[in-house]
């Protein structure tokens, strides 16, 4: 005859075996989930971490021709968007004065090391002096094309940015692909770039 400290015993351990199953069920389960994604393929508890820094802008400009125009840079030469042909372009409205554009720096920076100019083009407008932005381009050892509005009027939508830091994301074959206002970490970036 089972004594009865036996019996719990073997009860107990059954239990443990269940639990085991159960929890490996549920874990193999879920790892076969298709779970929702952002674009750069994290799932929703990530994106709930991480703040989103940028909201869309421009939505009606997706996919048009972007207009063309030209500005100087900070050494005095001239900048045509249309140049640019053949490769991605970002155009960002910033200024000096602007804390959002100063976290910018460090992510265009990044995004300029990661593709080459003939990949990536980076026009940074701002309708500051172009003195004063060649030296704090130089203080912040800034790697991308800095240029000055001086009082050359822009088309739209270019010419209708209200709010700094925007960027304008045009495609290499001159269409507007994508804008956002705020900050634009370099992975969102990059995953915009890629997009058809």
């Amino acid at each position: 005859m089972v004594n009865k400290s036996k019996l719990q015993k073997i009860s107990l351990i059954v239990a443990a075996f269940a639990a085991i199953a159960v929890v490996a069920v549920f874990a193999s389960v879920r790892s076969r989930l298709n779970l929702p994604q952002d674009a750069a393929g994290k799932n929703p508890e990530y994106i709930a971490e991480t703040p989103k820094t940028w909201d869309v802008a421009f939505a009606s400009s997706f996919g048009k021709n972007a207009p063309d125009f030209s500005v100087n840079d900070i050494s005095g030469k001239a900048h045509k968007l249309s140049d640019y042909r053949g490769r991605n372009v970002v155009v960002i409205f910033w200024a000096t004065w602007c804390p959002a554009c100063n976290l910018e720096i460090p992510h265009l920076i990044e995004l300029r090391n990661m593709f080459g100019q003939d990949k990536l083009a980076i026009l940074s407008i701002s309708n500051e002096e172009p003195e004063h932005l060649k030296h704090f381009a130089e203080s912040k050892g800034i790697n991308y094309t800095v240029t000055s509005l001086g009082d050359s009027p822009l088309p739209e939508p270019f010419g209708n940015v209200t709010s700094i830091p925007t960027s304008f994301f045009i495609d290499p074959e001159g269409k507007i692909k994508f804008a956002a206002v705020g900050l634009v970490p370099p992975a969102d970036a990059k995953v915009i770039m890629n997009a058809n």
